[in-house]
């Protein structure tokens, strides 16, 4: 599979970096305009099987490309194959796997502080006040945490699975791990492929740790 990347930022860079480590990806393009001392150059996507991408354009660029796109934004759009690829999402497809989530929680320094209620992640982000939002059309508590790193939090009736890391490198990883949830064609969220979605995300560095 070849992945083109279009370049949008420190995200899509970030996951490309990671893509080009996972096994079913057998080179990351990046879609030009651009320059890139890590990966080839290409003026179009007709070389790509897939591209990645961040932000509020990406949709648009990969419809004119005419290539599905993997996209960190919270719907559906034209041209999106999967979509939800972004820390929320993280948080929402550690969720999926629980079978009563109480506490659906993200932190990441990209996010406004919160006013509601205290919700304590995992040291070093610890406890924060949140907002009450959605995001795909699902409940999640958000937060702005003291420093970089972030965090996401599943609280089921069973455990509660974490996840704390660099907030730029979850980023990147949370978009990247997209790859593994495409299924045929058929546009999803990542959290509705869920277990092969943190597989990946699990394989391409983020730690997911439990506490039944």
């Amino acid at each position: 599979m070849k992945v083109g990347v279009l370049a949008s930022g420190d995200t899509a860079v970030r996951a490309a970096h990671s893509l080009a480590a996972h096994p079913p990806v057998e080179e990351v393009l990046v879609i030009g305009p651009a320059r890139s001392r890590s990966f080839r150059v290409v003026p179009d996507a007709t070389e790509c099987d897939i591209l990645v991408g961040s932000g509020p354009a990406a949709p648009g660029r990969a419809r004119k490309l005419g290539v599905p796109l993997l996209w960190d934004g919270e719907t559906s759009e034209e041209g999106v194959t999967v979509w939800g690829a972004s820390p929320i999402g993280l948080a929402l497809a550690m969720a999926a796997r629980e079978p009563d989530p109480r506490i659906v929680a993200a932190a990441h320094p990209e996010f406004d502080e919160g006013s509601d209620h205290q919700v304590r992640f995992p040291d070093p982000v610890g406890s924060v006040k949140i907002a009450d939002a959605t995001f795909g059309g699902r409940r999640v508590a958000l937060a702005h945490p003291p420093d970089r790193f972030a965090a996401c939090l599943a609280v089921g009736s069973e455990r509660m699975v974490t996840i704390v890391d660099d907030g730029a490198f979850m980023s990147g990883i949370a978009l990247a791990a997209a790859i593994d949830a495409v299924d045929g064609g058929s546009p999803a969220a990542v959290w509705d492929r869920a277990l092969p979605y943190l597989q990946a995300a699990s394989a391409m560095g983020l730690v997911l740790a439990d506490d039944r």
